[in-house]
């Protein structure tokens, strides 16, 4: 077909739907503002999102809420490092700012070079974790006891943290004491002795991390010297052991005194002082005292003394002595010597006259002696077994009446307390 001829009105049709397809393919972007937050610190990733950019020859430039171009394309224009573009597909231009801090929050805007330009905004928050100022803060406060002591707790942080007080356990293991107020100053009026310790305040925004910060409450009090046992008693050579506990703070110089001296570690005396980890304001004092002496028993005095004052207390140390044995009465020893002398006399007459019976004569005396004997032998011979056992059968008989006897005095002096000899 040459040119000046008419042309078909199928080619015309095609080029007419053509020509509407190919001017709707135009970039696009969404114009709505989102919003991001991100805790200081960390790293913010802002997106962007083109569309439909096909192979038009756009630029995508990224601005802060001065409008100040911070990158075009994927290259940096500003001199901050912490900032990047990632442009993973055609679509992303995501900026990356690193460390973010509270003074990048505001407004940024990825833009493109269209006619007219188009944008995307992003809105960024930046939120500040807790923080506790401690500079010009002491760590440690001291008191006297009566006083006021006032605890400062300075925490920064966006939003604005919430402080919690608590007071640390005096023993391992226990948990910590929640103390029913939240601020930055805590006071305690009218101190005590036992409100010393470690006291700790918790700042949080629901950011984290929390912060905590402790303070070591001091209180400055009288001592005090307490002996346990009053009175003790020892035997002379022997060692014993004094006892004593002072308790104070500033922590108390403490001593034992004996008629108004200061005892000292020597041959004589050893001092011993045993602190406890857990309370400082407590110790006790070791008096031993070795070899006593009677010059060792009496008063003995227990003193400690601190820049708050003195204080005493005083123990008598004493001699053990041994109870004297108790000798029997001595009627009752004489009454029993009585009672043997008695009895072996009785005795003694009772073998008398067994001798005197066994001495009796044999056979007869007169006229014809000789042959006489000689009966006699005889009739000894055959009467010699006969009289063995009458013999042993009247020493029988006297050993049972002595048994007798001597069971009659018992019971008469058991029970009437005399004898009836």
């Amino acid at each position: 077909m040459m040119w000046g001829e008419q042309m078909p009105h199928s080619l015309l049709m095609v080029i007419l739907v053509y020509l509407p397809c190919v001017t709707s393919l135009r970039p696009n972007m969404d114009n709505t503002i989102t919003n991001m937050t991100v805790i200081e610190g960390r790293t913010a990733i802002l997106p962007c999102i083109v569309s439909n950019l096909g192979r038009h020859q756009v630029k995508v430039v990224w601005l802060d809420k001065w409008k100040t171009v911070l990158t075009l394309n994927e290259g940096r224009i500003i001199d901050d490092a912490r900032y990047s573009v990632s442009h993973q597909s055609d679509e992303e231009w995501n900026l990356h700012l690193d460390k973010v801090k509270y003074g990048d929050q505001g407004l940024f805007t990825c833009q493109i070079n269209t006619e007219p330009p188009m944008s995307q905004a992003i809105s960024l928050s930046v939120v500040v974790p807790p923080r506790i100022l401690t500079e010009n803060e002491p760590s440690t406060i001291t008191v006297r006891e009566g006083e006021k002591a006032t605890l400062t707790c300075n925490a920064t942080g966006i939003p604005r943290p919430t402080v919690t007080w608590y007071r640390q356990p005096s023993a391992k293991g226990d948990s910590r004491e929640r103390i029913g107020y939240t601020g930055e100053i805590l006071v305690i009026h009218n101190v005590t002795r036992f409100c010393g310790g470690v006291y700790e305040c918790e700042a949080e925004n629901g950011y984290p991390p929390s912060v905590k910060r402790a303070t070591m409450v001091r209180v400055k009090f009288h001592p005090e010297v307490h002996v346990e046992n009053k009175r003790l008693t020892q035997m002379v050579g022997k060692d014993t052991i004094l006892e004593c506990t002072v308790s104070g703070y500033p922590q108390a110089e403490a001593a034992w005194k004996f008629e108004d001296r200061q005892l000292s570690n020597t041959e004589k005396y050893k001092l011993d002082i045993f602190t406890l980890l857990e309370d400082e304001t407590k110790l006790t004092l070791y008096l031993n005292i070795k070899d006593l002496q009677k010059s060792d028993f009496g008063d003995y005095v227990c003193m400690a003394s601190n820049d708050m004052g003195q204080a005493i207390d005083r123990m008598v140390l004493e001699e053990y002595k041994r109870k004297p044995t108790t000798t029997p009465p001595t009627t009752t020893t004489s009454t029993t010597t009585a009672l043997t002398t008695n009895v072996q006399t009785f005795i003694q007459n009772t073998n008398l006259q067994s001798q005197n019976f066994g001495n009796k004569p044999q056979g007869r005396a007169g006229v014809g002696h000789h042959r006489q004997l000689i009966d006699d032998k005889r009739m000894a011979q055959s009467a010699k077994s006969g009289d063995t056992t009458e013999n042993s059968a009247v020493q029988n008989t006297q050993l049972s009446s002595v048994c007798n006897i001597i069971g009659l005095l018992l019971w008469s002096y058991s029970v009437y307390n005399v004898l009836p000899l």
